[in-house]
């Protein structure tokens, strides 16, 4: 993850950013995704932002959903649901695997 190019959202962060290949984006996330989108930018991902794939989904950028379940009881911690308020949509699976 260090090696690839990454794209860093965020209104606090300072440049320069310590993290390799890090680009740093203060402007609006969805236009800024979308012209990344428009340009040809190659596959895009997001990791750890609720309220960034909130608005990417709101804003009809998100073209794949990959759902990782994981075995856990979170308690306390897991009360935010991620797509809460959000119509049923439905989904092609387009391929699976399990892990031991």
């Amino acid at each position: 993850l260090t090696q690839a190019s990454k794209v860093v959202f965020s209104s606090s962060l300072e440049e320069p950013l310590t993290w390799a290949n890090s680009t740093l984006v203060r402007d609006d996330a969805v236009e800024a995704v979308r012209a990344m989108k428009s340009s040809g930018s190659g596959l895009l991902g997001t990791i750890g932002s609720l309220a960034l794939c909130r608005s990417l989904l709101r804003a009809g950028l998100v073209d794949r959903f990959r759902v990782v379940m994981f075995p856990v009881i979170t308690g306390a911690t897991g009360g935010e649901r991620i797509y809460d308020g959000y119509p049923d949509v439905a989904l092609e699976m387009i391929g699976h695997r399990t892990f031991d």
